[in-house]
């Protein structure tokens, strides 16, 4: 497994992020909807909770032209961000992969994945009285700490809110979504922008080797100062994380020290 780099960043646009209408029903995007704007357009609700419970949904479906077995999950709601939704339980259905028979290793989109237990950013259209996953072929949520943050639900900024959920869901679990830190780290830039720089700063200290790497790589490619270039080093060296890591480490103080994907203003 590698860190892949955005080689630019993405134009940000924060205002009126959960206010973005979705899409007709039925209209499905050409690609996976990658970024948290996206997702939001694509979904009638957005949404954070805890599933409770999954359980299968009937005999399995062609999704697209794959065979998908069904599942409703079972999720206990703490926060809207886009949409009504009523009580505080709610059901929805989702899709899962069914693998060929003899297949060992086959590549296909990942789909939801929900776990009984976890918390969720969660992304859903409805269709009639039904909910289900925004776009059956994608996965869609993105996993959060288990409890959600306390705000002043009369003066917030649900871009800010949402920043410093994903911020918190690495802290929470270094051992398993720390491993896509730098994946978090995006998306909190794409809601609020150079804002989630010293939101990403701190995660230089962490106790968890791999998570000082992740934050030193993702913030090489927007500031770079001795903080980040002395624990790039010290990954690069660092026999305790994973190959990958220690190349990656490797590979970008080559591509530093080359003046290759440096901030415009240190060059």
């Amino acid at each position: 497994m590698r860190v892949f780099c955005l080689l630019a960043q993405t134009v940000l646009v924060t205002v009126g992020l959960f206010a973005i209408p979705a899409l007709p029903q039925g209209l499905q995007p050409e690609y996976f909807p990658q970024t948290i704007p996206e997702r939001v357009r694509y979904s009638d609700i957005v949404c954070s909770g805890t599933v409770v419970k999954i359980s299968q949904a009937g005999k399995p479906i062609n999704v697209d032209g794959e065979e998908r077995s069904q599942w409703i999950a079972t999720a206990a709601i703490d926060r809207v961000f886009k949409g009504t939704l009523g009580p505080n339980f709610v059901e929805f259905k989702y899709y899962g992969f069914i693998p060929p028979p003899g297949a060992i290793d086959i590549m296909t989109r990942v789909m939801a994945d929900f776990r009984a237990g976890n918390r969720y950013l969660i992304f859903l259209n409805r269709h009639g009285s039904d909910l289900e996953v925004s776009i059956a072929p994608y996965q869609m949520e993105i996993r959060l700490a288990p409890r959600g943050l306390m705000s002043d639900e009369s003066n917030v900024d649900l871009s800010q809110v949402l920043a410093k959920e994903l911020v918190t869901a690495v802290q929470s679990a270094p051992e398993t979504i720390g491993r896509s830190a730098t994946r978090y780290y995006s998306w909190t830039e794409e809601l609020i922008g150079k804002q989630a720089i010293p939101l990403v700063e701190p995660f230089l200290s962490s106790s968890n080797p791999l998570i000082r790497y992740q934050a030193a790589w993702w913030l090489s490619f927007r500031q770079v100062n001795s903080p980040v270039m002395n624990e790039l080093n010290n990954a690069m060296r660092d026999e305790s994380i994973e190959e990958w890591a220690r190349s990656g480490a490797r590979e970008r103080l080559g591509d530093i020290a080359a003046g290759r994907y440096v901030p415009a203003a240190q060059k």
